[in-house]
């Protein structure tokens, strides 16, 4: 591939903001499944959510859709800035950006059926199937380097779920008017003037 030039990284720079929209529009457009970081951050409350980049996305045929993904992006940025490689871990596609060389989306086949939410259109791999992925990715020591991550995430949908049960608590173990600590009173209908 040729070298840039500087024209055509700074028209990149000055349109990567379009990433994450050009990806979130195709995978909502195409009835794909979000996973990972980005799948929990959008179900976690906004202060236990954790800053991450790259996007993992599940599709039946993932090569073609990592195909199509960094064409949408060429197109949208105007210029040819993204490609596909393959993974190290087989049946995954990785789309690059070649300024700097970072993946900015991992598409790959599900090896089971993923339970989903929709949030917004977008079609996202439930918590309780995160869970079993850290756990399976815990499990590994192959994983080792994943393992400071994976427990830290863990531990921030733990957060989360706990929240949900004390609100759920809450609401039902104190009846209306003394969950606001207000005092009970009679309303005379006939006031007395």
């Amino acid at each position: 591939m040729t070298e840039l030039t500087l024209e055509e990284k700074e028209r990149f720079f000055k349109n990567q903001k379009k990433v994450g929209r050009v990806i979130i529009n195709h995978v909502k457009k195409k009835g794909l499944i979000l996973f990972g970081q980005k799948a929990t951050n959008r179900q976690l409350p906004s202060n236990l959510r954790k800053d991450t980049q790259d996007y993992d996305i599940l599709s039946i045929p993932p090569k073609i859709s990592a195909n199509r993904i960094e064409r949408k992006l060429d197109r949208k940025l105007d210029g040819n800035y993204f490609e596909v490689r393959e993974a190290k871990h087989g049946g995954t596609y990785k789309v690059i950006q070649r300024i700097g060389d970072k993946g900015v989306a991992d598409v790959g086949k599900p090896d089971r059926k993923v339970p989903i939410v929709v949030k917004k259109g977008v079609k996202l791999a439930t918590l309780e199937f995160q869970k079993q992925q850290i756990k399976k990715s815990l499990a590994d020591p192959q994983s080792k380097f994943r393992h400071a991550k994976d427990r830290e995430v863990r531990s921030r949908i733990k957060i989360a779920e706990k929240r949900k049960e004390f609100k759920k608590i809450k609401k039902k173990s104190a009846p209306k008017n003394l969950r606001f600590n207000l005092p009970i009173f009679k309303v005379n209908p006939k006031p007395g003037f």
